[in-house]
C-alpha cells in the first residue's frame, strides 16, 4: 500500500512541475503605461480599408524574459481568435517588433499580449488597440 501511495504521490508532483500549470499575471496597458514601459504601438493607413500595426519594445525590465506577443480578437465578450502568436523581429540595437496589417473594422476588437517570464511565473501585458486608436485610423 505505502509502495502505491508513493508512486501516486510522485505522479501528482511530476503533473504539478509541468509548464501547463503555470500561471500568468496579466495586466491591462494604458497608452500612458506603454509610454512608461517604453512600449511604442503604432498604426497607420495602410490602404482605403486597412491599417498598419506595429508593435516596438526593448526585452529589459518587465520584458527581461521575453517569450512572445500574440494577438487576440474578441467581439460580444467572446474570444474568436487567441494565442495567435506574432513573429518577432530583433534589431541590431536589440529592440523587438511585432507587425501585421488588419481592415479598420476590427481595430476594437484586438488585444495584443507581450509575455514575459521563465518556469511557472509568467506575465501578460494586454494593449487593447481599441485604446490606442487616434480618429484619423478609425474612420
Amino acid at each position: 500500500m505505502k509502495h502505491v501511495l508513493r508512486i501516486c504521490l510522485f505522479t501528482l508532483l511530476m503533473a504539478l512541475a509541468t509548464p501547463c500549470f503555470a500561471l500568468m499575471e496579466i495586466a491591462w496597458v494604458t497608452p500612458k503605461e506603454a509610454k512608461e514601459l517604453g512600449i511604442d504601438l503604432r498604426i497607420a493607413e495602410s490602404g482605403p480599408d486597412a491599417v498598419r500595426v506595429e508593435l516596438q519594445f526593448k526585452p529589459e525590465g518587465q520584458f527581461k524574459d521575453f517569450q512572445h506577443v500574440s494577438l487576440e480578437i474578441a467581439e460580444g465578450g467572446k474570444d474568436l481568435l487567441g494565442y495567435a502568436p506574432l513573429k518577432e523581429k530583433r534589431s541590431e540595437s536589440g529592440k523587438i517588433t511585432v507587425g501585421f496589417w488588419v481592415a479598420r473594422s476590427y481595430l476594437d476588437k484586438i488585444t495584443l499580449r507581450i509575455v514575459a517570464g521563465t518556469g511557472l511565473s509568467y506575465s501578460g501585458h494586454d494593449l487593447r488597440l481599441k485604446e490606442f486608436i487616434k480618429p484619423e485610423n478609425a474612420r
